[in-house]
């Protein structure tokens, strides 16, 4: 349900909520928050709450203020009913209340708007998957169970922890549509409906936190990196965006031209870790294809679905960047390529996939004042990543993502 500011404060009185997390999520992927008392809200939806750039930059130095957003309010089921918290995306301000350029959440509902300008409507819809595993098995990961793709109960040990997952989201108000066993061992997917851009990037950010959340009150640990283990299948995220409107069968091939155009300059947001590219591998083609390792399919009623994201990205950044190529490419009318035409493929590493982006003047002009903060975030993670041996140390280093 959708809250009004009005309706949102007496859902706090009426079911004695106690705390409430005021949430955003960074530029490398990681959810984020505040907690105030409830009896603070009031002041937090005028006047906001202070935090540092830092938290969402990876670099310090300038205040900004949350405000809380009523209509992306959360119930986190697994805690406590009694002094219930609950979650609350957010919108991200200057000191002086004027919306901050860089906030992804902002950047997504501009470009929304704009291309709403254009006579259009979008829909998105993602797929997602994550592996689990055992608790404290010492220096080596180990998957919960050894079933494979669609396999069923007994050998599917993580049938019961998704339809947990399941509840808890529908508890929170999101809507899946089907989960399954994916071929990794101890590897699953969840998949979710359609929704407005905004809503479906927040349903993304708490369905991370659900499975989180999930599998630690069960006494296993939840991973989405891309790559947790040598040898085994990645975990990616697919985007599906749907056009609808004027114009819209043509508009889909322009936005989808568009896309492919700015495709290596998104890489580095859409795959912001090293582990990233242990998944892609250069294996991805730029194109539209049938086959799997295309980066981009193309189906009936104007859905593109992109299939190279992987869930450690800000998906609110990477939507309006999506948004923005796409909308470039319908408003210069572009020609959509040929089935399987491509020039190049992905990148090897995210130090070649950011060396790509700081030449990218488009790109710059997206995040005008964060740009190059972000960039040498994601260089120091990089070097880091670097550093470790084994899966197991790389996985307790990213655990939070």
């Amino acid at each position: 349900m959708k809250y009004t500011k009005s309706e949102f404060l007496d859902y706090i009185t009426e079911n004695d909520v106690k705390f409430v997390k005021l949430t955003f999520c960074d530029f490398l992927g990681r959810q984020r928050n505040i907690s105030v008392l409830s009896s603070q809200l009031d002041d937090a939806f005028e006047n906001g709450v202070a935090i540092d750039s830092w938290s969402l930059t990876g670099v310090g130095g300038v205040d900004l203020k949350l405000k809380p957003v009523s209509s992306l309010l959360s119930v986190l089921p697994w805690r406590p009913h009694a002094g219930r918290v609950v979650s609350v995306f957010c919108n991200i301000y200057n000191m002086d209340g004027t919306p901050y350029a860089c906030d992804p959440m902002n950047m997504l509902e501009t470009e929304v708007q704009k291309l709403g300008a254009l006579g259009l409507k979008a829909q998105v819809a993602t797929e997602c998957e994550f592996y689990v595993f055992k608790e404290d098995t010492g220096d080596k990961l180990e998957p919960f169970d050894s079933a494979d793709y669609c396999a069923c109960s007994p050998y599917d040990k993580c049938e019961n922890l998704r339809r947990d997952v399941i509840v808890s989201l529908e508890d929170m108000g999101l809507k899946p549509i089907s989960s399954h066993h994916e071929r990794g061992k101890g590897q699953n997917e969840v998949d979710f409906e359609s929704a407005d851009p905004c809503a479906s990037a927040r349903n993304f950010m708490m369905f991370k936190t659900a499975v989180k959340n999930v599998c630690a009150l069960n006494g296993t640990v939840a991973s989405f990196m891309p790559k947790p283990m040598s040898g085994y299948p990645g975990s990616g995220m697919h985007i599906a965006v749907t056009l609808s409107g004027k114009n819209s069968d043509e508009a889909t091939k322009a936005f989808a031209e568009g896309v492919l155009r700015r495709y290596k300059e998104i890489t580095c947001f859409a795959n912001p870790t090293d582990n990233s590219y242990r998944r892609l591998r250069r294996d991805y083609k730029i194109t539209y294809d049938p086959e799997r390792k295309a980066a981009m399919r193309i189906f009936g009623n104007n859905v593109i679905q992109l299939r190279t994201p992987d869930s450690t990205c800000n998906i609110f950044a990477v939507l309006a960047l999506i948004f923005a190529a796409g909308r470039e490419g319908i408003e210069q009318k572009l020609k959509l390529r040929a089935t399987g035409e491509y020039t190049e493929h992905m990148f090897n590493s995210i130090e070649e996939s950011v060396e790509f982006a700081q030449k990218s003047d488009w790109l710059r002009a997206q995040f005008p004042s964060v740009f190059d903060d972000v960039l040498d975030t994601m260089k120091k993670r990089y070097l880091t990543e670097q550093s470790f041996n084994t899966d197991k140390e790389l996985f307790d280093f990213l655990l939070d993502i």
